[in-house]
């Protein structure tokens, strides 16, 4: 076969192969290393082309194809190391190029000399090939688990490569200095012929190589997939492990009421651990909802007698005990009764609660001890170290090493449905939000005690009773619920907190009541058998026709943040999640029944000119966000500063308002930060009580007017960029 027409063939076959490879570089180009190969095969295609016009000069037919092909194989080497992350050496690179740009030079201008030439080839071809392998070893060792078809393909064609141009050299002895590509010499037809079929191998194989690697990220993919999937299971089983010590709890202690004798304090007593037990049955699902959504939230500091508290809990779970034959005490070193820190009460108790209950389920026999002890006071600061120790079989360094994975089940015998499992992830978690470390220290027959720290603030104001004793509000209330026992606890409380309510079961019986008769106050239900409460409200509650002024407080048993958020955007009052305590029932009426002593301007609220500066300075979205939810924000900050007063932790609260001061002054909110500053001085050097409710009433219509100013330039952008368009 004629030697010129293979170099024609072999020019045809690059070019299709660099449109295979683009195509495969548009497929993969999030792949490293792709479009340093599509350059490789490109200026691999300009070569041949070049070399199959073996009529033009010299310059073009012999020394820029070979030039262009050098620099091509370079790309080559480069991007096999991009795409098994080798790091590249170039220097050999640099080396090679020195010596053998101008030794080619000479030996096709000079001395012409074709063997010498065909040498120079050699080692380019070379030294590209010996890179790919060597990238192709270090980043895919052979015959390891992952060394794949693909990468056997690519392998075998950089050494078939390697082989061909290896076998050229061998031959150059049957050859002359003035021989070239064209000569009729079996040895360059062989040639010419395995270097038109290499290209489509190389190619392949590069393709393969990409897919293979699509195919281990899909693969990927699919194991985090399957783990998510394993991850939501956990949470449901975990929650499930958590729910049956407060229900155990509740069902032991209302058994225990129906037993013992008519004795009000006992009663009492036993009335009081199955609310507190609910109460915790509604923290958790709250806690565990935010871990499911991966979120940590902060939960309320409150001031609390860790004496008490840890009392409290252990006169939750002594029937746990009791059942199984355990002791359950308290040691408490370094701390009084009357003594009161500032804690997130909520999850500290959580912890506890589940260390407790898996150092029951786990001990056989013998005592269970819930040590509190509390360093020296800094200050107003002090170390409290919390230990849960029993007298179990202990642990295996190998279990102690597992424990902490999201759910770890050591008891074969027990089954997920009797909650084995220690449950010690959301421990982990729950305490590293609070700044402290889980530890556990356990040798196996000698039980194991599990231990934290937490720097808790002091207070040196005694706790108020907590006792519901309030005289009854001047108020008529409708209540919109359809759930029978909903239905008799609510009312059981309005009893003794309103002069008068009536009960609709449905929107169709509130709406008649709401033309009958005048109400004060409506407690909405947000799921009714006729329509949702909180599209009612916003949608049908201003048509019904009624004249007097009511407010709405919203009833939900959905305890995501984002429902109260949206029911007090709606204009409702307030937004009370069931379970419902009666203080914080009354504490919502109490409120809704302020009165504005003053109607504030619009143009007294806000700084515009302030607020357009920062309109400016922040995205549009970014400040609509913070809008959103800062109305809610404010009045939840300010009914902490207000619980706060009341137990003279008068130094937090006033760090609080300095803090709402500047970001309101930030925003503009200039009469709501005069407010907030004149609140400041009558904490720090008057007796006068501040009135939170106006002080929360004016951040709301602050925030208010702040939407409709963000909203105005919203619409002017709008305008501006509709004209910029209809001009362009």
């Amino acid at each position: 076969m004629d030697p010129k027409l293979l170099i024609q063939v072999t020019a045809i076959t690059t070019v299709v192969c660099t449109v295979f490879m683009a195509v495969n570089w548009f497929i993969n180009k999030g792949l490293p290393g792709t479009r340093d190969w599509l350059i490789f095969i490109a200026l691999t295609a300009i070569g041949c082309g070049l070399l199959a016009a073996y009529t033009l000069p010299i310059t073009f037919s012999i020394f820029i194809p070979n030039l262009t092909i050098a620099f091509g194989l370079f790309y080559l080497a480069r991007g096999v190391d991009a795409f098994f992350s080798v790091k590249s050496n170039y220097m050999p690179w640099y080396v090679l190029a020195a010596l053998g740009i101008p030794s080619f030079t000479y030996f096709l201008y000079v001395d012409f000399n074709f063997i010498a030439r065909v040498g120079i080839n050699y080692l380019v071809w070379a030294m590209a090939m010996i890179y790919c392998l060597r990238a192709l070893n270090k980043g895919q060792k052979l015959l390891s688990k992952e060394f794949s078809a693909a990468h056997w393909a690519f392998g075998l064609s950089c050494l078939s490569l390697l082989a061909v141009f290896t076998f050229r050299l061998v031959m150059l002895g049957g050859y002359s200095v003035t021989d070239s590509l064209v000569s009729a010499n079996w040895v360059n037809q062989f040639f010419a012929v395995s270097v038109s079929t290499m290209p489509l191998l190389l190619c392949f194989s590069l393709c393969l190589l990409c897919s293979s690697r699509r195919e281990k990220e899909l693969s990927l993919l699919k194991t985090a997939a399957e783990h998510s999937a394993q991850v939501k299971g956990q949470f449901l089983t975990l929650l499930s492990h958590e729910l049956r010590t407060p229900l155990n709890a509740i069902v032991g202690h209302a058994e225990s009421l129906k037993k013992v004798p008519r004795e009000p304090n006992r009663h009492a007593q036993l009335c009081d651990v199955i609310v507190h037990a609910a109460m915790s049955m509604s923290d958790l699902a709250n806690q565990v909802l935010l871990q499911a959504k991966g979120e940590y939230a902060a939960q309320n500091r409150v001031p609390v007698s860790l004496y008490s508290l840890s009392q409290e809990l252990v006169r939750l779970l002594q029937p746990l005990a009791l059942a199984k034959g355990l002791s359950l005490r308290v040691e408490v070193k370094g701390l009084y009764p009357q003594d009161v820190h500032v804690v997130e009460q909520d999850t500290l108790s959580l912890v506890l609660r589940n260390l407790l209950s898996n150092a029951i389920k786990y001990t056989d026999k013998g005592i269970i001890t819930l040590i509190l002890e509390g360093t020296s006071r800094a200050e107003d600061k002090q170390t409290i170290r919390f230990a849960i120790k029993d007298t179990g079989k202990g642990l295996t360094e190998v279990q102690m090493e597992k424990i902490f994975e999201p759910f770890v089940t050591l008891n074969t015998e027990q089954s997920i449905s009797q909650s084995a499992g220690f449950g010690l992830a959301l421990c982990k978690q729950l305490l590293q939000g609070l700044d402290s470390e889980l530890n556990v220290d356990s040798k196996l027959g000698n039980g194991t005690v599990f231990s934290f720290e937490l720097d808790c603030q002091c207070s040196d104001s005694p706790l108020q009773s907590t006792e519901f004793n309030t005289e009854k509000l001047a108020l008529n209330v409708l209540v919109v619920e359809d759930n029978p026992m909903n239905i008799d606890v609510i009312s059981t409380y309005l009893n003794d907190m309103v002069s008068e309510f009536s009960i609709a079961k449905c929107l169709a019986e509130a709406e008649v009541a709401l033309l009958e008769h005048n109400f004060d106050i409506i407690l909405l239900d947000m799921r009714l058998p006729d329509g949702n409460g909180l599209e009612w409200f916003k949608e049908g509650f201003n048509e019904i026709g009624f004249t007097s002024s009511v407010k709405v407080i919203a009833l939900t048993g959905d305890g995501d943040p984002e429902l109260k958020r949206r029911c007090l955007r709606a204009g409702m009052q307030d937004c009370l999640t069931k379970p419902i305590m009666p203080s914080r029932l009354y504490a919502a009426l109490e409120c809704a029944t302020v009165k504005t002593t003053s109607r504030l301007e619009c143009k007294t609220l806000i700084d515009q000119s302030r607020f357009m500066d920062l309109a400016n300075r922040e995205s549009s979205g970014v400040l609509a966000t913070k809008l959103m939810y800062l109305a809610d924000r404010f009045e939840y900050e300010i009914a902490q500063i207000k619980g706060l007063t009341e137990l003279n932790v008068t130094d937090l609260a006033v760090d609080k308002l300095a803090y709402i001061e500047n970001e309101a002054l930030e925003l503009g909110m200039v009469n709501f930060a005069e407010l907030v500053q004149a609140a400041t001085v009558q904490l720090s050097y008057s007796e006068e009580q501040v009135d939170w409710d106006g002080l929360a009433m004016v951040a709301r219509r602050s925030v208010e007017r702040l939407l409709e100013l963000h909203a105005q330039i919203a619409t002017l952008e709008s305008v501006s960029n509709s004209v910029v368009n209809l001009s362009a």
